[in-house]
């Protein structure tokens, strides 16, 4: 339901995904009047499931999994008996062969050629004498940071050719903090001990179980803007905000300009939403736009903060599962377009119909390529015809396949992107009354469960009528432990 065009509501909370709705909920439940501005004509953001023909697919690989109990209470309590617990089973594809991840230093031996696995002691006892003489200043770019840990010859075939494929740029461009987020190994001697159990604690990448929405992720979002509406909270979806407008000292916003994206020419399409406060979880560039809409300087800083995109293929497959055998795929081999391949039954049985099967191609892909337009089935028959390339044939078994796309997947983490961001943080951080939430928001690779905390606690701080201080989200931690995951899965 859209609003009134001259509505008033104590909080505007721009954008539907995990941020936005967490911060929607947790005020909400305070009892203030909220307005959801969302841009798609559905809810969920990146955490979206769509359906086709009772086969489901998510937009990516989302799953419940934290280190907060009061959250995960607060998820089953409002999904009930509809939330399965999992467990993850992550494999790398290189060259036909299968390696479990994360990796196993026992598995490489037995599976790589006698030479390659000579070659790789010596590059990683070469990387570990080399610790003696320099610190974290040598680690500034993503190959500076994999190398390190594991050596070149295991950087050469597991990380680099398939991270310079996700990014679609040199992995001496990409920043370390992609690595240190995403790669939480120390190293393969560290691999083997926790693996092994002699050796606790440790990073999300470890983790085994995880709970799961019957009718995929996108289910809990769905649930969400029921209980949302039920509080109250009016949703405008297919629309964007055009313009923050402000108070006589520019330190608060006191209204929000909407744009309905529904409407026809000729129609008058604006609408302004008076609020005491504004959320927001739409990239950090779009925000800095809508504060300083004549500011070249932060375009430009806004330009150089880059996403990468990202198109999932969904191909629906006669026959029963399992096609994979696990949760999803990591394609290492250049030969590939595709990234991962994920197996939704993997997740949950509800996720195809009963006796069949389904497969998802991540595909990294910019929007002014050729790959992100590209029809449907003339894009899933090149991709199956790569996949049969490496022992994977589904080909004889596809009914048919769809497409998705996601604009904003991934903050581009190229080397100097602080800087850029810093910027657009100094000119949000001129508001009052506005925060920037979750991973488009803060521009900062975040789980689905940061993002809701991030959501609550920005809420929780208007609520509290405290100044905001988007900056302090970061402290926000996005790598809980096994052990702490453990005291919350049961």
């Amino acid at each position: 339901m859209a609003p009134s065009r001259s509505a008033q509501f104590d909080l505007v909370v721009l954008g539907g995904g995990p941020a936005g709705l967490a911060a929607a909920w947790e005020a909400a439940i305070a009892g203030r009047s909220v307005c959801v501005i969302e841009e798609q004509p559905a809810l969920g953001g990146l955490c979206a499931t769509v359906e086709r023909d009772g086969f489901r697919f998510d937009l990516g690989g989302h799953r419940i999994i934290s280190k907060r109990a009061a959250l995960v209470e607060r998820l089953r309590a409002l999904m009930g008996d509809e939330l399965e617990e999992r467990e993850r089973k992550s494999v790398i594809l290189l060259d036909g062969v299968r390696y479990r991840y994360p990796l196993v230093a026992r598995e490489l031996v037995e599976k790589l050629p006698a030479a390659l696995v000579a070659r790789a002691a010596v590059d990683y006892g070469l990387e570990r004498a080399r610790d003696a003489i320099r610190d974290d200043r040598d680690e500034r770019t993503f190959r500076q940071w994999v190398q390190r840990r594991f050596g070149r010859t295991l950087y050469d075939l597991f990380f680099g050719p398939y991270t310079e494929k996700l990014w679609g740029l040199s992995a001496d461009e990409l920043s370390s903090d992609w690595a240190s987020q995403r790669i939480s190994l120390l190293n393969l001697a560290d691999v083997s001990l926790r693996l092994a159990g002699l050796r606790r604690g440790g990073a999300r990448t470890y983790a085994r179980r995880y709970l799961y929405p019957r009718g995929g992720i996108g289910a809990l979002f769905t649930r969400l803007a029921r209980e949302l509406e039920r509080l109250g909270v009016v949703f405008h979806t297919s629309a964007r905000a055009v313009a923050l407008v402000r108070d006589r000292d520019n330190a608060r916003v006191t209204k929000v300009r909407v744009t309905d994206l529904r409407a026809t020419d000729g129609d008058d399409v604006t609408s302004e939403l008076r609020c005491g406060a504004v959320i927001s979880s739409v990239p950090l560039g779009a925000l800095a736009a809508l504060v300083a809409p004549e500011d070249p300087t932060l375009a430009a800083h806004a330009a150089a903060l880059g996403h990468r995109a990202m198109r999932f293929v969904n191909v629906l497959l006669e026959g029963p599962g399992p096609v994979l055998g696990a949760t999803w795929v990591y394609a290492a081999d250049a030969r590939l377009s595709i990234t991962r391949i994920q197996e939704p039954a993997e997740r949950s049985a509800s996720m195809t119909p009963p006796g069949r099967a389904s497969i998802m191609l991540e595909l990294p892909a910019d929007p002014a390529s050729a790959a992100w337009s590209e029809p449907d089935e003339a894009l899933a028959s090149r991709l199956l015809c790569e996949l049969a390339s490496v022992g994977i044939d589904l080909r004889p078994r596809v009914i048919r396949a769809f497409s998705t796309h996601a604009r904003y997947a991934y903050p581009v983490y190229r080397l100097g992107y602080q800087r850029h961001r810093d910027a657009l943080f100094s000119a949000v951080s001129t508001i009052d009354n506005l925060w920037t939430v979750g991973r488009q928001g803060l521009f900062r690779y975040v789980f689905m469960d940061t993002a809701m905390e991030m959501g609550f606690a920005a809420s929780r701080a208007f609520a509290e009528g405290r100044r905001a201080d988007s900056r302090a989200l970061f402290a926000i931690d996005n790598n809980p432990t096994p052990h702490e995951l453990a005291s919350v899965l049961r």
